[in-house]
């Protein structure tokens, strides 16, 4: 997919919002508590802003992603700042600092981590080498 590598709303400065890059990511979680499968609405709103142009910190934009994408936005954006998803997103914060990780995507397999889009090769024969050991 292409991507802008400067999208228009990447804050180039310090952001007025301090949780602008967090609300996609509150909704994708409040998905996950509602059962739903929420990777394909990860990678939505992730398009959104880097691909498309789309200002994801705007309520009104992610709850349009989400219903685009057979999501229920209003209900998912709702729930953004509940107990409930801010636990979660605190709880997945706290293991990502134990585990090592300073940034995105990370990916762990065993003790080892990939970081970067970039690395997906590696984690691609590093899971093949564990397919063929059975």
């Amino acid at each position: 997919m292409p991507l802008n590598l400067e999208p228009a709303h990447y804050p180039k400065g310090a952001p007025s919002d301090p949780n602008w890059n967090k609300y996609p990511g509150w909704m994708v979680i409040a998905a996950q508590l509602q059962g739903l499968d929420a990777l394909p609405l990860s990678h939505a709103l992730l398009r959104a802003l880097w691909a498309e142009e789309r200002d994801t910190s705007e309520a009104a934009v992610r709850i349009a992603v989400a219903d685009e994408n057979g999501y229920d936005g209003a209900t998912l954006q709702a729930m953004e700042q509940s107990a409930e998803v801010l636990a979660v997103y605190r709880a997945n914060s706290a293991e990502a600092v134990e585990l090592g990780v300073f940034g995105a995507p990370t990916f762990i397999l065993g003790d080892e981590r990939f970081w970067g889009q970039d690395r997906l090769g590696f984690l691609d024969r590093a899971l093949d080498k564990l397919r063929a050991a059975g």
